[in-house]
């Protein structure tokens, strides 16, 4: 289930969601009124859907969003025109990384029918691991750190957290059988991510309330909520850390 983060709309988002929903008196009701409205709503769909009531149970993990969407739809948008299904496999051996962000990549691969009906010749059974491997900015073909992914054999992609910023890192896919041998099948290509200017300038950052506030302002949602920012977390506790030595 997805519902939108109502405690960040404005007055018309919400008027919006709830003539959206059928609520009566959608105009005429103030900001409170239709935020308990929305949520008695929302908490009553969730109520119906969970079949068990326990806490652990998917339906009962809410999702939010910052945008108005459709908070129980069952339309498709059917096949788009010029859109075509990818194949289930391709005929190379090859893994490519992508920047998501500064804490997240993902790799994605594939594995030649040719290389997996060799590794299935060899007498003993065989999974799949993706090394990480993290470099120095400065020299990219020295691997300075690293950490495997165990992953099975029909997964074709992972989202890799990368524990380190201003770093470069790249993805290999490798083989490993229940007789001990390894070996790799593909590497990627580097990614770098980029540095935080205000890790390195925290103690600027802590004499300048002006902007401080300025940077944490721009993660505060309309509704006075605090958006979830890894980067700012880790300055705030660089900070922390800083001041209290």
């Amino acid at each position: 289930m997805i519902t939108p983060n109502i405690d960040a709309l404005s007055l018309v988002e919400l008027r919006y969601i709830a003539r959206k929903q059928g609520i009566d008196d959608a105009e005429v009701l103030d900001r409170e009124d239709l935020l308990e409205a929305l949520q008695e709503m929302y908490e009553e769909m969730e109520s119906n859907i969970s079949g068990d009531g326990s806490v652990s149970s998917p339906f009962t993990q809410q999702r939010f969003m910052n945008t108005l969407v459709a908070h129980d739809s069952n339309d498709t948008m059917g096949t788009l025109p010029g859109v075509q299904c990818l194949p289930e496999g391709y005929s190379e051996t090859r893994i490519h990384l992508l920047l998501k962000n500064p804490y997240w990549a993902h790799a994605f691969w594939s594995v030649c029918s040719t290389d997996i009906m060799k590794l299935e010749q060899s007498s003993a059974s065989f999974s799949f691991f993706l090394r990480v491997s993290i470099h120095e900015a400065s020299e990219r073909n020295l691997e300075a750190d690293s950490f495997d992914v165990d992953v099975s054999r029909t997964d074709t992609s992972w989202n890799i957290n990368l524990p380190e910023r201003g770093r470069v890192y790249s993805v290999s896919l490798h083989y490993k059988d229940t007789d001990g041998n390894t070996g790799r099948l593909c590497i990627s290509d580097t990614v770098e991510t980029p540095k935080s200017y205000w890790l390195d300038h925290v103690d600027a950052l802590g004499k300048d309330e002006r902007q401080f506030s300025l940077l944490f302002s721009s993660l505060v949602s309309k509704g006075g909520n605090m958006v979830e920012n890894p980067l700012l977390r880790e300055v705030v506790e660089l900070l922390d850390e800083r001041l209290g030595g």
